[in-house]
């Protein structure tokens, strides 16, 4: 069942909201978390499944990772989420120790380019220019563009016309709603700043992530008066005219990690540990790309 609309859905659980905003205080400023959070030392027994794969630092894997829950996110020094895990099970699998460093989206992204990390995996997106600036994993889910207000409900390009409109920076169509729509388009930090701001009656509607926010829809309280709809397609806004693939992106060159994490996450998807995660956030299983047998 397509993901449509979200409103006044009931709580799936508590959720954690002091290691949320701290976390996000660390995404906004582009500070690590204290140290960054790491696992214990690899026992010397373990076996990688994939060989010899090279990491900026011998024996250690060092992600850059963006607060997004319910992709990614930080509990009590753990990194959780659906993506979370899967980075969990990278650096278990291949018996490296995890050091993840907490960012922005465009941190990490620099990160990335500028040898700061091995890879980072937070519902990013893929295009030809990511292609050309990462290596990028197998595709692991498909992504959504959702329209989030005030209880209307808009879902064409025409219902936001003459609109104030927010989205989050990083996202690969900022650039297309800044062409339709022109100066109503305002750049924020963060999902979680674009839902405040609908909210509390600052911007019209915000363009956000479907599947974060009718998570977020869902379990946080302050968010249960918004309705989120999905975007219908429009020749207009070219990124709803095809499939938007979510990836890991990899350092440029790292091509043995590249195919170490494609190993790693067949697994985690042909053994049923993402559908159980998309499961656990309310998240709709279809939206998971199968991997090829």
């Amino acid at each position: 069942m397509a993901i449509e609309t979200f409103r006044n859905r009931k709580k799936r659980g508590p959720v954690a909201f002091g290691a949320v905003l701290a976390a996000f205080a660390l995404l906004v400023t582009g500070c690590s978390a204290a140290g960054g959070s790491g696992t214990a030392a690899i026992d010397e027994s373990c076996t990688p499944v994939v060989a010899d794969v090279q990491t900026m630092n011998p024996g250690k894997l060092k992600v850059l990772e963006v607060e997004h829950p319910p992709f990614a996110t930080m509990e009590g020094g753990k990194l959780t989420g659906v993506e979370g895990e899967l980075v969990q099970k990278i650096a278990k699998d291949l018996c490296l120790q995890l050091d993840v460093q907490v960012t922005s989206f465009a941190g990490a992204i620099e990160g990335l380019q500028n040898n700061r990390g091995d890879l980072s995996s937070a519902n990013w997106t893929v295009n030809d220019e990511r292609r050309k600036l990462f290596e990028v994993s197998d595709p692991m889910y498909r992504s959504l563009m959702g329209i989030v207000t005030r209880g209307e409900d808009w879902n064409t390009v025409d219902s936001l016309m003459g609109k104030k409109i927010g989205t989050p920076q990083g996202y690969l169509w900022n650039d297309q709603l800044k062409a339709l729509y022109g100066d109503s388009v305002v750049e924020y930090q963060s999902d979680v700043a674009v839902m405040d701001d609908v909210k509390a009656g600052r911007i019209d509607a915000g363009i956000v992530n479907n599947h974060a926010n009718s998570w977020r829809i869902a379990t946080q309280d302050q968010y249960q008066d918004l309705t989120l709809n999905t975007m219908t397609p429009d020749k207009r806004l070219p990124h709803t005219q095809q499939d938007a693939l979510a990836v890991v992106l990899v350092k440029k060159g790292s091509t043995d990690l590249r195919d170490a994490v494609n190993t790693v996450l067949k697994d985690y998807q042909d053994s049923g540990e993402m559908k159980k995660q998309f499961e656990k956030y309310g998240l709709d299983p279809q939206f998971i790309v199968q991997s090829d047998s």
